[in-house]
């Protein structure tokens, strides 16, 4: 499978410094203002009509020179159209509209994901036909980039930029579309030509990049912890991850190309603390109240904490005391004190600031950071100590703070060169990763900052569970892991960005690099499946194409559903004429309800994959819990009635004597149903072309596709009107 990131619009332009000037400035380039108004307007047919119209010119640090227009709308309606021209190429490079677009209240898009994906294709052949001959349209599915949901009103195109062949996942055309209009909302170019590209002939061979990530990035045994879904205790398996999942290999020279690295966030400070109310109210407390009490009673004291920290933290007189506070949380292991200080020095323009944590049980010092003027960067001048010596600082630091802990880790080289020259290398972050029976638990650590320019440890995070590890018996060899690996996931050739930050200067250069296609997830180290951070086997997220649906009354329903992510399949056979269950209607009508938002559903030990559905359709009052029947057929009547419930209208249909039905087989109807008969008949859910609702009929799931489509083509804000409207449904008579 492909792997993208998705390009934001005029990334250079936002990294680069924009040389902003008046009009004038655009004697250089090659395109005057007017030329670019009359590319833009002719390009996108813009109506300037009632539009105010302003205009700027920028020339970026990377050698290019733009042209900005925008027309903004002086109706008051909020609308506006932005186009960005090449003033050297006379090159559309953007070009955004909007609108006040109003949500749209039709769940079935007017035109389908072909039909826009012409109009995206005519127009980026129309703009730049020589780049559109070397770009590839991603699929959306393969890539799960533009995933499927009904009430967004625009489809998404992405054609990557390829290089010989090769990736370019950075550059670009992207295109969308209205759903409902065809009209083209938004178009963007990323597309490097002054920076060097290097030559995929001088590139290493996949099996030498292979032996450099086993060496350096690759897979490890290790423990995860998972949190189940449905939510449930999180648990530790033994699983096959990569020890560095964000480094790409430089195909040329075969080092690690390091990305930014922000390091671990210290602890946030609480700003809850214990107090009282003087005894003016008193009362009994309950069982849980008095937990937490008895649990209270265990904590050390603000003074015990304090001076605890203070073995490792330098805290003198000067300091001010700016927060203090005693954060119980769910349970007493979770129990922190928590403290900061301040000090500024104005003659000296110095500061410090320090935060630190501690375990309000143990003692045990949990976090602390320190940031000073001291310790920071100073322009001109070289830090003293070199990576590999704070390295032996934090080491000896750990061996007095955390022995056992210490003993119990191992040091994990990070790939943060990017970040460290950011930084003007100020300090450097070392962290230790847990091991647990020869086996690395890299969710616990030990961190520890060192300052270069005094050799301090300046800050200290600890993150350490108290769990039981299971033993490592009967998991798959790392040879096996990584065939598994490289059988679905091979490392691939693709030309990235890379940004040269440091304090003073920032550049640009494009590497040609060896990359790990789309894995994102983990090796079931006892298994060998695939799974995700919840311990389940991922599904890969597929077009359904099935084989058996050619030609049949609902094959254009059934694609639909599986357009808009209501329907998915991982077989090639629909099996249309089967009749429908009970559980694969309810788990479709849920889905067509609220795709967007809906939880994925995973089985647990006691329980079926379709329980959430069943939950969800329950609490809406779409069925009852007598109603479910999991392995039942549905009939016509079965699905009208869950149908019009699921569109709000239940309490309304239950008033059968509110309605007559002049359908031929209305008396064979119970009173109770009639309602619900006759508001399916109206809005068009059920097929009563030879005038009968035929209530007995099992549907079968070709039928059902059809009734959903009807189902999501209903507007609910006119039902008053279609009701009122409609023969088929008449007011209670007086």
């Amino acid at each position: 499978m492909k792997r993208i990131i998705s390009i934001i619009t005029l990334t250079a332009l936002i990294f680069g410094v924009l040389l902003a000037g008046p009009v004038s400035a655009a004697e250089d380039s090659k395109l005057e203002l007017k030329k670019a108004i009359d590319i833009a307007k002719t390009t996108f047919n813009i109506d300037t009509t009632s539009l105010d119209f302003n205009s700027s010119y920028s020339e970026t640090k990377f050698g290019r020179k733009l042209w900005f227009l925008n027309w903004n709308s002086t109706l008051g309606s909020g609308s506006s159209i932005n186009v960005t021209v090449d003033a050297a190429t006379g090159e559309i490079i953007n070009m955004s509209k909007w609108e006040n677009y109003a949500v749209p209240t039709k769940k079935i898009p007017k035109y389908t994901r072909e039909e826009a994906q012409k109009v995206a294709t005519e127009l980026v052949k129309k703009l730049h036909p020589d780049k559109f001959n070397n770009t590839e349209l991603m699929d959306e599915y393969q890539n799960n980039l533009f995933r499927p949901v009904y009430n967004n009103d625009i489809y998404s195109f992405f054609f990557m930029r390829k290089v010989d062949g090769i990736d370019f996942q950075d550059n670009g055309m992207q295109v969308q579309i209205d759903k409902n209009t065809l009209k083209v909302r938004h178009f963007s170019l990323e597309w490097d030509t002054v920076i060097p590209i290097p030559d995929s002939k001088k590139a290493i061979n996949v099996g030498a990049a292979k032996k450099i990530n086993a060496e350096k990035l690759g897979l490890e045994l290790a423990y995860q912890m998972i949190y189940p879904n449905p939510p449930g205790n999180p648990k530790l398996i033994l699983v096959y991850s990569q020890k560095n999942s964000s480094n790409p290999i430089d195909a040329i020279t075969g080092e690690i190309i390091t990305q930014p690295y922000y390091g671990s966030m210290y602890a946030m400070q609480e700003k809850y603390a214990l107090g009282g109310d003087g005894g003016r109210f008193a009362s009994v407390p309950t069982p849980q109240e008095q937990k937490v009490i008895d649990d209270s009673s265990k904590y050390i004291s603000k003074e015990k904490a304090i001076e605890a920290l203070k073995k490792y933290v330098s805290v003198d007189s000067k300091f001010n005391m700016d927060n203090s506070s005693l954060y119980g949380g769910q349970s007493i292991e979770s129990a922190v004190w928590n403290f900061s200080w301040s000090y500024t020095d104005k003659t000296n323009n110095a500061y410090y600031y320090i935060y630190g944590a501690v375990d309000a049980v143990t003692g045990e010092v949990k976090n602390f950071n320190i940031s000073s003027s001291e310790n920071g960067a100073k322009p001109n001048s070289t830090p003293k100590y070199t990576k590999e010596q704070c390295n032996e600082i934090a080491k000896k630091f750990l061996q007095e703070i955390q022995p056992v802990k210490f003993k119990n880790s191992e040091y994990r080289e990070q790939y943060m060169d990017a970040y460290m020259k950011l930084q003007n290398t100020a300090s450097y972050n070392m962290n230790f990763i847990r091991k647990e029976n020869g086996v690395s638990a890299p969710f616990n650590n030990l961190n520890v900052t060192v300052s270069a320019y005094t050799g301090k440890v300046i800050g200290f995070n600890m993150m350490w569970n108290n769990l039981e590890f299971p033993d490592a018996k009967g998991v798959i060899s790392l040879e096996d892991a990584y065939k598994t690996l490289y059988a679905k996931h091979d490392l691939m050739l693709k030309y990235i960005r890379i940004y040269d930050y440091n304090r003073y200067n920032e550049s640009m250069m494009i590497k040609l690099a060896y990359m790990l296609d789309n894995f994102n997830g983990m090796i079931d180290a006892k298994s060998g499946q695939f799974i995700d951070y919840s311990g389940k086997p991922i599904i890969e997220a597929n077009k359904a194409a099935f084989t058996d649906i050619a030609g049949h009354k609902f094959e254009k329903d059934i694609k639909l559903l599986v357009e808009l992510g209501v329907l998915d399949s991982t077989e090639s056979k629909f099996d249309p004429d089967t009749k429908i269950l009970q559980k694969d209607f309810v788990k479709l009508l849920m889905k067509a309800t609220q795709p967007e938002y809906y939880p994925i559903p995973y089985a647990t030990a006691d329980s079926s994959e379709y329980d959430r559905y069943y939950e969800n359709a329950i609490a809406q009052n779409i069925l009852t819990k007598k109603d479910k029947n999991p392995e039942a057929c549905v009939t016509r009547m079965d699905a009208s009635k869950m149908m019009v419930k699921a569109l709000g209208v239940g309490f309304l249909a239950d008033l059968g004597n509110m309605f007559v039905s002049n359908l031929k087989d209305a008396n064979t109807i119970p009173t109770k149903n009639i309602g619900y008969v006759s508001i399916a008949d109206t809005l068009g859910l059920v097929d009563t072309a030879d005038g009968n609702f035929k209530p007995n009929l099992e549907l079968t799931k070709a039928d059902t596709a059809g009734m959903l489509i009807k189902y999501l083509t209903v507007e609910k804000t006119p039902l008053d009107s279609q009701v009122s409207e409609n023969p088929a449904i008449v007011p209670l008579k007086k």
